[in-house]
């Protein structure tokens, strides 16, 4: 373990209702003592329960004494760089040595760690944590899933606390994830598991204020401004259940990345009388990542399943190659199908 990781003390186990989970975390804890050098990935464009499950998995495999990597095709967001073991990221794999263990996390497909991810990124067994309910069964040696989870980090808590100690920097990396995929314990995933993990990882030591300003407010002015221009783009439909934002390359000034438009969506789905919001986002090659949010009644993964994507029951997305007009007739249709 480095000198630099500082043991405050253990976790609380917390209870389950899925049956299978014990079992699995049990499984992934027998896999990382039977192996050496192991590669953490999360899905592109990582989001904050991306990034804090990588550092956290990786800061815990160290703490045992393995050989780590933390890889992604796209660097660190800018508002997540303060978390412990950010220097650890890395967006090249080139030269380096074959692995025992990829630990794929916050995805459970693998078209969603990118198409740039290199062969040697593919360890021997490849393991799966994730709380989405769409995913690949064919793909990994080893999963563990949980839908009712809040965030993979929630997983992660699991983990961590089956061992004696866990420092502070494997913490606040688990209460990011929490924090930001409920939204700042906001959104309907928000649970009592949710609440009794990040009570746990106060009790340790995080910093309640210090993680929310560093995520939420602590803006570069381009963001704003960008916000600005997609917000000109709104628009809602005639039942005022639905609601779409654009994203254009033209709208990106050079570096600019997807970082800044993290949120955005959230305008749309807070309208009153809203129950779906859209945001379709243009891609270099000329197509469209189209990102879902629902406000609970509607299942958004089971719509995202239908143009190739996934997700949550409130949070999903898919890609689609068509013109935004033709892509808005399309998702309008679907989405009052869903709502009717």
């Amino acid at each position: 373990m480095s000198n630099s990781t500082e043991l405050r003390g253990s976790l609380a186990p917390i209870p389950t209702q899925n049956d299978k989970l014990p079992g699995r975390i049990e499984a992934l804890r027998e896999l990382i003592e039977e192996h050496d050098r192991f590669v953490v990935v999360a899905h592109e464009s990582p989001d904050g329960d991306a990034v804090g499950s990588s550092l956290a998995m990786a800061l815990l495999l160290k703490q045992q004494q393995k050989d780590v990597t933390v890889f992604n095709v796209d660097p660190i967001p800018y508002n997540f760089e303060f978390l412990p073991g950010a220097q650890l990221w890395t967006t090249s794999l080139e030269g380096a040595d074959p692995f025992d263990v990829t630990v794929v996390l916050d995805c459970a497909e693998p078209s969603r760690v990118g198409e740039q991810f290199p062969d040697n990124g593919w360890g021997d067994n490849v393991v799966v944590v994730d709380h989405h309910q769409t995913w690949d069964r064919e793909f990994a040696d080893l999963y563990v899933r949980d839908v009712e989870a809040a965030a993979t980090g929630e997983l992660l808590y699991r983990l961590a606390a089956g061992y004696e100690e866990v420092s502070i920097e494997v913490a606040r990396n688990l209460y990011c994830c929490l924090m930001t995929d409920t939204g700042g314990f906001r959104y309907s995933n928000t649970s009592r598991t949710a609440f009794r993990a990040a009570g746990e990882l106060v009790e340790l030591g995080v910093e309640p204020w210090e993680m929310t300003s560093q995520i939420y407010e602590n803006e570069p002015r381009e963001r704003l401004e960008l916000l600005c221009r997609v917000l000109q783009t709104l628009s809602v439909s005639s039942c005022g259940r639905l609601a779409f934002l654009r994203i254009e390359q033209s709208m990106l000034d050079e570096g600019m990345g997807d970082e800044l438009t993290d949120g955005f969506i959230n305008y749309a789905r807070s309208i009153q009388g809203v129950e779906v919001a859209t945001q379709l986002r243009e891609t270099s090659e000329g197509a469209w990542r189209v990102s879902f949010r629902s406000r609970g009644k509607v299942n958004v993964a089971a719509l995202a399943e239908k143009f190739g994507g996934g997700g949550h029951h409130n949070a999903a997305g898919c890609q689609i190659d068509a013109e935004p007009a033709e892509i808005e007739r399309r998702l309008t249709e679907a989405l009052i199908e869903l709502l009717d």
